[in-house]
């Protein structure tokens, strides 16, 4: 395999099969690491494989030595604002090309990069940037508005030229692998997000593993479906581009599963990664049902949430299908993938466990006092080894109480408290049981409830909220809140779910809101969720059809979104079952068929399809041209660079 970084580390194989544990301790194999820091394994690729395709996206392509080479002058023009060791630099780029560069650049500074989500409130991306002290975001001129205008940005499309004139070798740089590499936000149950931050050394232990175990190679063609601010699109951003394979991005940043899989089968990907929730419709959807549509894939990696077998065995069974299933667990402290288990159809079972620690990584299930509890039995689990992070940025209390210090296997280190209940079962696999609080997951997505709460008590109206992750059926999690107004003020949902979406992201708006005359407690003055009423199932009215054209249009894209065809064009999204997930697919479907780049914040607060196509028709068209604007400032950069280094920056085939 050339270029490859597979080692001799765990095999497919070993994966596939359970690992017997005597004790409540599991230990991955102890691999020495061949790098503790990526970049001068990307370089050496790079110096290998100058000429072969590194990232594509779309029609746009750039191979290992324009890559390494754009990467460079882009640090070069950071160092110039300021930027080096110890710093941090937002990165609030559109999938694509540039972002690639970006992350590269970032580190060739010695700095660190902190993903930032493009869908997110302005709001919330000015408290994440202040919050990190970042010195520079980098972004676009389409997305500027996302930035603090007293914040420093550096305009990747706008200083095209100026990046252009800098050098195309690489800063003097020492390689620190102990230095933070990235900072991931993630939900605070303070009501407020907090920042991961996590080592070269701990995502080099990642990388190698991830690329030894599932013999990842130069053939290989990854494609990143999962949001950059995931701490698991990292490894798939890396992944590829340390093994001399290559990293396709998908044009779209909203979520579509019929382009995803017809953009798999055209490009012959190998690898994907994403949540369950992601990839079930991919693999369900009418492109991929078609005989061998998808036989390029070897692996499926999925983490995030509980992962529903049933769902993927029919595409496992398919004659045609040639690949296997990877689920993952980690939370973001740890560098991500802390655990793994792989089945196929053969050996598929319910419900589909953990796994078993990777190398150099240490699990431990413990009781409320921090000692391991006999094998079997549940407690919470304990993350020791290479991929413990360095704490939370700014937060030295929380890092204490969750970072400490045991000796659990006969001598003191550090473990991560990740506040899951697991137990090692019979097979020797580990087994998830649920939360020690009230964190919880959505289609990946790690949310603090007390976040929410927090947010809907901010509305001048509500007095009391509480919301809770309901799953009434397989599929169907949802998040619920309940509220109490203020005396004397009547309930308004459609203002609180504005307030909502335009603070927090979209997946942490509630898909249902109960409102209660009061919340009933518990005898210690808490909150009683078992007492909760029963959210009120809408009842069907009679479906009015569609007025005009617009009308109809929308009509066939929210009945695509919802999976099924009673919708009306009063009907409220969110009260037939719609959730984040349905909002990014008519997000996407509108831009793609109408030619409407709406924000999301629009489609929560016109959650009807009569309001909605009042607002496609009084609002005016600016959004289109500035997405053209955008592109072609894209095309006279790439122009640019091509004029100013035409042996290293252009496109290649």
């Amino acid at each position: 395999m050339d270029g490859s970084v597979a080692g001799e580390a765990t095999s497919a194989t070993a994966l596939l099969s359970p690992r017997q544990h005597l004790t409540a301790l599991g230990e991955g194999p102890r691999v020495p690491l061949p790098y503790t820091h990526l970049l001068p394994v990307f370089e050496a690729q790079a110096a290998r494989t100058p000429h072969r395709r590194a990232v594509v996206c779309g029609d746009d392509a750039l191979d290992y030595a324009a890559l390494d080479a754009r990467a460079n002058q882009l640090a070069w023009h950071l160092r110039e604002r300021g930027v080096g060791a110890g710093a941090r630099v937002g990165i609030c780029l559109p999938r694509g090309i540039d972002l690639v560069v970006g992350v590269l650049a970032v580190l060739k500074t010695g700095a660190a990069y902190l993903p930032l989500d493009t869908a997110a409130p302005a709001a919330r991306i000015a408290g994440i940037l202040e919050d990190a002290a970042v010195a520079v975001t980098l972004t676009v001129d389409a997305l500027r508005h996302l930035v603090p205008a007293s914040h420093a940005a550096c305009l990747v499309d706008a200083e095209a030229p100026a990046i252009a004139r800098q050098p195309v070798h690489k800063l003097a740089v020492a390689a620190n692998p102990d230095a933070p590499i990235y900072v991931i936000y993630t939900s605070g149950s303070t009501g407020q997000p907090k920042g991961a931050a996590c080592r070269h050394r701990g995502f080099a232990n990642l990388l190698h593993w991830y690329a030894s175990a599932l013999s990842l190679g130069a053939a290989d063609r990854v494609l990143m479906i999962g949001a950059f601010t995931f701490d698991a699109a990292q490894k798939n951003l890396f992944a590829p581009l340390l093994a001399g394979g290559e990293l396709h991005m998908p044009q779209a940043d909203a979520f579509d599963p019929e382009s995803l899989a017809a953009g798999i089968a055209a490009a012959g990907i190998t690898w994907i990664n994403g949540t369950p929730s992601t990839v079930y419709p991919i693999l369900e959807g009418p492109a991929a049902r078609a005989p061998g549509m998808l036989r390029s894939l070897r692996w499926v990696v999925l983490g995030g949430e509980t992962i529903n077998a049933a769902r993927l065995l029919p595409w496992l069974r398919d004659p045609a299908c040639q690949a296997r299933i990877l689920n993952t667990y980690g939370p973001t402290e740890c560098t991500d993938i802390c655990a793994a288990w792989a089945f196929d159809a053969h050996n598929a079972m319910s419900p589909v466990p953990l796994g078993g620690p990777i190398d150099n990584v240490r699990l431990a299930v413990v009781d409320e006092a921090g000692a391991p509890v006999p094998a079997g039995a549940a407690g919470e689990l304990w993350i020791g080894g290479a991929g413990v992070g360095l704490g939370y940025v700014g937060r030295a209390a929380l890092t204490a109480e969750r970072f400490v210090t045991r000796n659990l296997l006969g001598a003191a280190e550090r473990w991560y408290r990740t506040g899951d209940r697991v137990r090692w079962n019979n097979a020797g696999l580990l087994e998830f049981l649920g939360r020690t609080d009230h964190q919880v997951k959505l289609r990946g997505f790690r949310i603090e409830l007390g976040e929410i709460e927090a947010a809907m008590l901010a509305h001048a109206d509500v007095r009391e909220a509480v919301v809770v992750l309901r799953e009434d059926g397989p599929g169907e999690a949802r998040l619920v809140a309940w509220c109490v107004s203020r005396p004397g003020v009547a309930a308004d949902t459609a203002s609180l779910r504005r307030h909502l979406a335009e603070r927090l992201p979209a997946y942490m708006v509630p898909a249902d809101f109960v409102w209660c005359d009061h919340l009933a407690l518990t005898p210690n003055g808490k909150v009683d969720r078992l007492a909760l009423p029963e959210p009120p199932r809408a009842v069907a009215a009679p479906a009015e059809a569609p007025g005009d054209r617009l009308q109809a249009q929308l009509l066939a894209i929210w009945r695509a979104a919802l999976r099924h065809d009673a919708v009306g064009i009063d009907d409220n999204l969110f009260d037939l079952g719609g959730t984040s997930l349905t909002v990014a697919e008519i997000q996407s479907a509108i831009g793609r068929q109408l030619g409407r780049q709406l924000p999301v914040v629009a489609l929560f607060a016109n959650p009807t399809i009569r309001r909605l196509a009042a607002l496609l028709t009084d609002a005016p068209r600016a959004d289109v041209p500035r997405m053209d604007q955008a592109r072609d400032r894209a095309a006279r950069q790439a122009e640019a660079l091509r004029r100013l280094h035409p042996a290293r920056n252009g496109r290649t085939g």
